[in-house]
């Protein structure tokens, strides 16, 4: 497996370390670093061609990159939510949103211990960066993120504040199956670029179908693909 990146930023750098570490990725292309070293696993490029998938951490001004890729059927993964076409309007598929919050919180319900059945109560939490809430809803992360104040941004779906390196996720189900809890907490960095590579990987395999799709489209593919980049998931069940 062939993958280009465009980093832009430590997420993106440290994507490219995840790369490394998968024995399935043979080549790294690192987009538009001319000063990058060479080597026989990675090295600079301005070509698009031979990849299996692109990935960027950019927000903004990837049309170039887009064109290159929609031209070579190259598709693109972005760690950011915002697409850059209409949806629908791509050839190739360009999965958006490839963040802790946007795809890691939602696939936590796809974790084999979370049993997810019809009828289950369904509470999604996730951290950004931030001054922490001093009051709220109280949600409680693995360490050493912690019991947290979170707010609801959408339905069931809770983001707290951490002013700190730490940043985590947290999936609690209740229903007939009792009360199950799965959550991940990391250094904040290194787990956006686990999510942001365990995605591009999850594309390059031919998960996602073509136009603009989240990053939580991967469901239970997603979940299992963090796992094999070694991310810990931490679980708790009652007992009724």
């Amino acid at each position: 497996m062939r993958v280009l990146v465009d980093a832009t930023s430590d997420v993106g750098q440290r994507a490219v370390r995840v790369f490394l570490a998968e024995s399935d990725v043979s080549y790294i292309g690192l987009w538009d670093t001319p000063d990058a070293a060479r080597n026989s696993r990675s090295g600079p490029t301005l070509e698009v061609d031979g990849y299996d998938v692109a990935v960027t951490d950019r927000a903004e001004h990837i049309s170039d990159l887009l064109a290159r890729c929609s031209v070579a059927g190259v598709p693109l993964v972005l760690w950011h939510d915002a697409p850059a076409i209409a949806p629908g309007g791509a050839a190739i598929p360009v999965v958006v949103g490839a963040s802790v919050g946007s795809a890691l919180a939602e696939v936590l319900v796809h974790h084999p211990s979370a049993a997810l059945a019809a009828g289950d109560d369904v509470q999604i939490a996730w951290t950004e960066p931030g001054d922490a809430f001093r009051k709220g809803t109280p949600v409680a992360f693995p360490d050493p993120v912690g019991m947290s104040w979170a707010r609801e941004r959408s339905p069931g779906r809770f983001v707290a504040f951490r002013d700190d390196m730490w940043s985590g996720a947290v999936a609690r189900l209740e229903g007939d199956g009792g009360e199950r809890i799965i959550g991940v907490a990391d250094h904040g960095p290194h787990l956006e670029a686990l999510v942001m590579a365990a995605t591009a990987l999850c594309v390059a395999e031919g998960i996602y179908d073509s136009g603009v799709r989240s990053a939580s489209e991967g469901g239970e593919h997603l979940v299992n693909k963090c796992s094999s980049v070694e991310l810990d998931f931490a679980v708790w069940r009652s007992t009724t």
